[in-house]
């Protein structure tokens, strides 16, 4: 079985507060956009879990999301052996939950292999033990998310968008940014969201993501991308998540290819993406 793992970017951040267990509660915008990994898994009799990819610098097996998912649901079944390759498009550590993405259709692809007939639902229970990121993944559309990531509410976007997203390798930590941030509780999403449904493009002009003022800081180079983004004709450019991704939102494709000419040998990873 073959799945497609469609990585993310936040429209909008807010962080409201930070709970007694450590977590900050969060009203965020999230949309998938066309850039993914591949993931393929295959059954075997061996009853382990065997796992390759290309990509090396994806760290300790026991540490993937991958993995925990097969370690959950192993004992659901009575052939768990399960071969898996993983093809990573999307970079890592970058705000974009590549890893979740990865882990949300491992749920997927488990519960149709192994016939485990589990619900919308009860896979979003899994995910969401293991990262408050994974229930967006199972969901259709763009999603408002609040809580720590786990409440969902989903809407129809009516905006065309086109992006270009950059990655320059910088690896941010996410504890380290929630550490340090100032900021609490200004962004008006439910503003954004009626723009969003009715096609108003000053939505965009709106976003916002208040994880920047600490990420940029303390990594002052991803502000140099921000604004060779607006100087190329973005209407708005963000670092998604807690970084170190930073996009632009075109209106054009006029302007989105001209970006992309000049900055694709600029950095390391430089895409034009969709929202789907």
């Amino acid at each position: 079985m073959k799945r497609q793992c469609f990585a993310k970017i936040n429209l909008t951040l807010d962080s409201l507060s930070q709970r007694p267990d450590g977590y900050h509660e969060i009203d965020t915008i999230m949309a998938r956009i066309s850039l993914f990994d591949e993931l393929t898994v295959i059954k075997n009799e061996t009853g382990a879990f065997n796992f390759s990819s290309f990509d090396t610098d994806l760290g300790p097996i026991e540490d993937n999301l991958v993995y925990k998912v097969w370690d959950i649901l192993k004992d659901r079944t009575a052939s768990a052996g399960v071969d898996v390759f993983l093809e990573k498009n999307i970079p890592i550590a970058a705000g974009l939950a590549g890893g979740s993405t990865d882990a949300a259709e491992m749920i997927k692809a488990l519960n149709i292999l192994w016939d485990l007939a589990l619900t919308d639902d009860e896979m979003m229970e899994i995910g969401a033990s293991l990262g408050a990121d994974i229930p967006f993944f199972f969901t259709d559309g763009m999603a408002r998310a609040r809580g720590i990531g786990e409440r969902l509410e989903e809407f129809e976007n009516k905006l065309d968008m086109k992006i270009l997203l950059i990655n320059d390798g910088t690896e941010i930590s996410s504890a380290f940014v929630y550490e340090n941030l100032k900021d609490y509780g200004h962004i008006d999403n439910d503003a954004i969201i009626d723009k969003l449904r009715i096609s108003d493009r000053s939505a965009i002009g709106h976003f916002e993501n208040v994880m920047e003022e600490v990420i940029v800081e303390n990594f002052p180079h991803l502000s140099d991308i921000k604004t060779a983004l607006l100087d190329y004709g973005a209407e708005n450019s963000l670092i998604s998540g807690s970084g170190a991704s930073v996009y632009g939102i075109f209106k054009s494709h006029e302007d989105l290819d001209k970006a992309y000419k000049n900055l694709k040998d600029k950095y390391d990873f430089v895409e034009k993406v969709e929202l789907i």
